[in-house]
């Protein structure tokens, strides 16, 4: 878990720093909720990571519905915030979907190769102690 929360908040750390790039080249292009997506993104991936994880330790089957049930979860999740901050700020609409896009696929590939990586190290210590 220590490698994961590592690895968590340099991706975190990155896309805030990619945000504070746009405000120096392109400050035109630059939302204050930029930084904030990151560390919203950055949070969200780390307590579903932390869920799924938990649940596998249960059963196979727990793991899959916690798993789906999380993805789910999450997807609505996203879709309410950005849903609500178009809502609330039409003017930047096509600035934050983009911005929010970015992240959510940087956080989708992150936790997917995350999880993975979990998995077969989980498989491979099981097989271990057999």
């Amino acid at each position: 878990m220590r490698r994961y929360l590592v690895s968590l908040v340099a991706v975190t750390l990155a896309m805030v720093i990619g945000a504070f790039v746009v405000l120096w080249t392109m400050p035109e292009s630059f939302l204050t909720a930029m930084p904030w997506l990151a560390l919203y993104f950055g949070a969200v991936c780390g307590l579903q990571h932390w869920i799924v994880t938990r649940a596998m330790h249960r059963s196979p089957r727990a793991f899959v519905q916690v798993f789906l049930g999380s993805v789910v979860g999450v997807l609505l999740l996203h879709i309410i915030v950005l849903a609500v901050y178009l809502l609330s700020h039409p003017a930047h609409a096509r600035l934050f979907t983009l911005a929010f896009c970015i992240g959510y696929a940087v956080s989708l590939v992150f936790e997917t190769v995350a999880l993975v990586r979990y998995v077969n190290d989980e498989r491979k210590r099981r097989q271990s102690q057999q």
